[in-house]
């Protein structure tokens, strides 16, 4: 199984980040589980990288030219892919995983689960979406997709599909046992 990793390219403020992103690292290389993300070494995502290398576990990265010639990409994981936009950046992660978990990041990691989160509800794909809430990480945007479903914009099996938990072991097990809900436009 891979999964891709969507997270921060900074480390955040405090040290439980880089803790939590370190144990998904061992959990997920314990459970077999192989992980596809963007591809540099900085922040969370070289934490990530580096940390499931040093265990044996197989890393695919997938950067842009543009990040490769900023000198951010991690040469030392097991398959990088280089593409021209973040666009294909984003497509081929989807294609390459199973799963998707987010964890803490910026706009590039809301924008990337959320892409294929609303991917998920259209029916483009039946794979799992999930939220490692490190310290309530994400509290207010579960809160704020619940909110949506309550004014009308979103039905609430499409937030009651997300996987949201600080609990590393919970998170895995649900992704194993994942079923996706019917797709917003199937009858």
């Amino acid at each position: 199984m891979n999964v891709a990793i969507y997270c921060g390219s900074a480390f955040g403020n405090s040290k439980i980040y880089e803790e939590k992103t370190i144990e998904l690292a061992e959990k997920l290389y314990i459970n077999n589980i192989n992980i596809v993300y963007g591809g540099s070494k900085q922040g969370l995502m070289g934490v990530i990288s580096n940390k499931s290398l040093s265990l044996g576990n197989k890393v695919t990265g997938v950067i842009t030219f543009d990040l490769v010639g900023k000198e951010l990409e991690n040469t030392n994981i097991s398959k990088i892919y280089k593409v021209d936009s973040m666009k294909e950046r984003k497509a081929k992660m989807e294609k390459l995983s199973d799963a998707f978990i987010a964890l803490p990041g910026g706009y590039g990691t809301f924008e990337e689960i959320i892409d294929v989160i609303a991917s998920s509800q259209i029916g483009y794909h039946k794979k799992p979406c999930a939220f490692v809430n490190i310290n309530g990480y994400y509290d207010k945007l579960i809160e704020f997709f619940y909110s949506c479903s309550n004014s009308g914009f979103m039905d609430r099996r499409f937030v009651d599909m997300l996987i949201v938990s600080d609990n590393i072991d919970e998170i895995i097990e649900k992704i194993k046992n994942y079923e996706a809900p019917k797709a917003k436009w199937d009858k």
